[in-house]
């Protein structure tokens, strides 16, 4: 890693937390839900599933939604488990590696999530083992209490903003290269993480 490094930025889903789209997919179209797939995946998406990444709609407002969508009968907390199905968990090395890096650098997390995704990951991860979320992060920059998505560089904007970091001296890694050019734009070092490599490498 480059010696002018003193703050590191995560990305959440795809570098640190591992993901399932088919599972939760797959649950869902069982469930009656024909089409949601593509919705969910669609990069330029709309609706619902962006409405809950920007925080523009409650937990709530956005497991009605899917209920209604559905062909058969769905409970709200049946759709939360579905939902919540996209997502694995994070490796134990990589929580062990966010904990050393806290002792040499501040570490941040910006993520394009919403809030039912972020309450599981938390309950399942940060707040697990005996630690807390402050443990691993300074602050978590998260798409639906900002009212901003990657790969938009207003986000990229608002957290240098807010965090008061030198964008030079900043390093960000994301699974997604969008994301990693917007960043850029903004000033910031990047490192484009690919699914699978290993995470410490990059602080060698």
């Amino acid at each position: 890693m480059e010696n002018n490094i003193k703050n590191i930025v995560f990305d959440l889903g795809g570098v640190l937390i591992d993901l399932d789209f088919p599972r939760a997919m797959k649950a869902f179209e069982q469930a009656g839900l024909k089409d949601i797939a593509k919705d969910v995946q669609d990069f330029n998406r709309k609706g619902i599933f962006m409405d809950i990444e920007l925080g523009n709609i409650t937990s709530e407002e956005f497991l009605q939604a899917i209920c209604q969508r559905s062909e058969r009968p769905m409970t709200l907390q049946e759709a939360a488990d579905y939902w919540n199905l996209i997502l694995i968990d994070i490796p134990q090395v990589k929580l062990d590696l966010i904990l050393e890096l806290r002792k040499q650098y501040p570490v941040y997390l910006l993520s394009n999530t919403n809030r039912p995704h972020w309450d599981f990951i938390c309950k399942q991860s940060f707040n697990a083992r005996g630690h807390r979320l402050e443990d691993y992060f300074v602050k978590a920059f998260l798409s639906f209490e900002m009212h901003l998505a990657k790969p938009d560089k207003a986000i990229f904007e608002q957290m240098l903003a807010e965090s008061g970091l030198n964008p030079e001296e900043t390093l960000f890694i994301d699974d997604s290269e969008a994301n990693c050019k917007a960043a850029q734009e903004v000033g910031i070092r990047t490192v484009h993480y690919h699914i699978g490599d290993d995470l410490k490498k990059i602080f060698e």
